[in-house]
């Protein structure tokens, strides 16, 4: 018997209301339960962060009065629209002179754990010094739209790998499947049309083989259409990339996260390119 195939998180009522999933796992928005857990945070490590609190006070120009509370000020009387500039803030300034630092490693750990499970487009930088996004909203967008635009078999495949690279306890290895089962969903009757079983594999290899017959609507050097070489080079990357297509040989695995967000995004490219006529046959 198989492992059922785990599922993006959803609230039981609405899952059993038949509601569809978030597609926008990573948000902007505090929640009620990110607010009051980012201000429990912040209040800990401005607290006992030594100067940390007046000089971040200053910093963000925080009027405080004559009350010298200023790790209570920051962290309960910042509006909610503001939290994340004072997190961000505390970050930046957790390094005070003489190399002490204010907010250490178990501390970090614990703010991204709440952005993580939070669902917010904010992340803990690799220095620990700031928040970056976690996804750029320019690439998130090119989801939104390449989705909105592709056949509903399409759209539900990259849908469901976006969510499953970066819904708040991450599945890798079904992230990755779906995304190049989205990029199949498109090639395979546009390059393979008569095949009764094709893969990406087999597109790959007819598109190399037949290399001739096809060209990119983007232009080369001499201003005449493109050799596919680009594209059939991501598409393979894409392919040869799943270590765990297979089981049982040397080189299978799951699939990484950084693996799977990678996967993710290129398959929203291949997938816009192929359904926009990037890749299209020579005329004779």
């Amino acid at each position: 018997m198989s492992t059922p195939e785990p599922r993006p998180f959803q609230r039981l009522d609405d899952r059993l209301a038949g509601k569809p999933l978030d597609e926008r796992v990573l948000t902007e928005q505090i929640s009620g339960a990110l607010e009051q857990e980012l201000r429990r945070w912040l209040a800990g490590v401005l607290h006992l962060g030594g100067d940390l609190a007046s000089n971040l006070a200053m910093a963000l120009n925080v009027p405080t009065g004559d009350d010298s509370d200023f790790s209570g000020i920051l962290a309960y009387d910042t509006p909610p629209t503001e939290l994340y500039v004072v997190v961000d803030g505390a970050l930046q300034l957790r390094h005070v002179p003489r190399g002490v630092t204010s907010i250490d490693t178990r501390e970090l750990d614990e703010l991204g754990r709440m952005l993580h499970y939070g669902r917010s487009i904010y992340r803990v930088n690799d220095d620990g010094d700031g928040l970056v996004y976690r996804v750029d909203p320019t690439a998130e967008q090119a989801f939104q739209e390449t989705a909105a635009a592709a056949e509903p078999t399409t759209a539900a495949l990259l849908r469901a790998a976006w969510q499953h690279a970066y819904k708040p306890d991450p599945d890798a290895t079904t992230a990755y499947r779906e995304a190049v089962r989205a990029v199949e969903q498109v090639a395979c009757p546009l390059v393979l049309p008569n095949s009764q079983k094709p893969t990406l594999g087999t597109v790959i290899a007819h598109l190399r083989d037949a290399e001739h017959k096809w060209e990119l609507a983007l232009v080369d050097t001499t201003d005449a259409p493109a050799s596919i070489e680009p594209l059939v080079s991501l598409l393979d990357q894409l392919w040869q990339g799943q270590r765990s297509r297979h089981g049982g040989g040397s080189n299978s695995r799951d699939q990484r996260p950084e693996e799977a967000e990678a996967a993710v995004h290129l398959a929203v490219l291949a997938v816009q390119w192929l359904n926009t006529g990037v890749l299209r046959k020579k005329t004779p």
